[in-house]
């Protein structure tokens, strides 16, 4: 990974990443704390996910978390990218880290041991899909650098030569190569990985 973009990028995604984990571990410490009622809170996060995903099941299944995770995210992140108000597009991670981690506190506080292996089991396709929307924020950080200074080249003398399109292809190569695969490898790891792991502690 680090021979197709620069250490800079890995950096940047990992320390996102890192962000995204804490953000995932308080929801999932403050839902097992504050009780909530459970019935509603699962309507509610039920609600959040698309009709799709929620009535696939099998290749099907796999098909719809591409399509959401893979297409329809990074598209509202790059989008977000494009206004010049730095970080705004972390906000699609945020909203992403936060469910499971709601999630999770639910699970242990309805049956600690089968909360655990629930956590346990989702650990391999969190990291893969986390650290793929992180990588592409990471490159977006970039994106929306340019944007800024573009911005604030209009009300300067001496223009500084940045290239929006150079940066703006950079972004969709990182994407197409190595993004795109990696919640493409989350989403068979989250159909079908996951169900295997959790049997295992049966």
């Amino acid at each position: 990974m680090e021979s197709t973009i620069p250490k800079i990028i890995v950096k940047r995604a990992v320390n996102f990443f890192l962000f995204a984990a804490a953000i995932t571990i308080m929801a999932t410490i403050i839902t097992y704390i504050i009780n909530p009622d459970l019935k509603a809170v699962m309507e509610g996060t039920k609600s959040r996910l698309p009709d799709q995903v929620k009535e696939s099941i099998g290749i099907h299944k796999v098909w719809s978390y591409i399509v959401n995770n893979g297409f329809m995210v990074p598209l509202q992140m790059l989008i977000l990218a494009l206004i010049p108000i730095q970080f705004l597009y972390v906000a699609n991670i945020i909203s992403t880290v936060l469910l499971p981690g709601i999630l999770f506190g639910i699970g242990l506080q309805a049956d600690f041991k089968k909360g655990s292996e629930i956590i346990i089991s989702t650990i391999p396709h969190y990291v893969f899909e986390v650290f793929a929307l992180c990588l592409l924020a990471a490159v977006l950080f970039e994106l929306n650098q340019v944007v800024r200074a573009k911005i604030r080249n209009i009300f300067k003398k001496d223009k500084k030569g940045i290239s929006f399109i150079k940066k703006f292809l950079e972004t969709i190569r990182t994407y197409a190569i190595i993004v795109l695969p990696t919640i493409i490898v989350a989403a068979f790891l989250e159909t079908y990985i996951a169900d295997i792991i959790f049997n295992l502690f049966q």
